[in-house]
């Protein structure tokens, strides 16, 4: 099991004082900081870690409640699902409405912006 946590200032609403995303693995006994102070690139980061580093499927991977608290406190950032299509080779990123269902790797971009999946790489380089 993994678990994903982010770490910031619940008390701080001016910027959430946002500090890391971390993901615990190993049942727990191994964990992994990612702390540029850029959520958007940590995420990023964080989920190119659990892909490349975690893929033997022994590693089920979870969000604490922080994650969700982040964003019920405010976090000024929106989703953006990493799609790839298989017949066409095709990677891109999706902005569904908040009532649509979706498919695809959840990644995080500033709000109000919807960037390509290249200018997201870019992005978190």
């Amino acid at each position: 099991m993994a678990v994903i946590n982010i770490n910031y200032d619940e008390g701080n609403e001016m910027d959430l004082g946002y500090e890391s995303v971390e993901i615990s693995y190993d049942n727990l006994k191994s964990k992994k900081v990612f702390n540029s102070g850029n959520f958007v690139k940590d995420w990023f980061d964080c989920i190119k870690f659990c892909i490349l580093e975690l893929p033997d499927g022994n590693h089920p991977i979870v969000h604490s409640s922080s994650v969700d608290h982040f964003f019920m406190d405010g976090a000024k950032y929106d989703s953006a699902y990493l799609i790839t299509n298989d017949a066409s080779k095709k990677v891109y990123l999706s902005y569904p409405a908040k009532d649509e269902d979706t498919d695809g790797i959840e990644l995080f971009v500033p709000d109000g912006t919807k960037p390509t999946w290249e200018e997201l790489k870019e992005m978190c380089k």
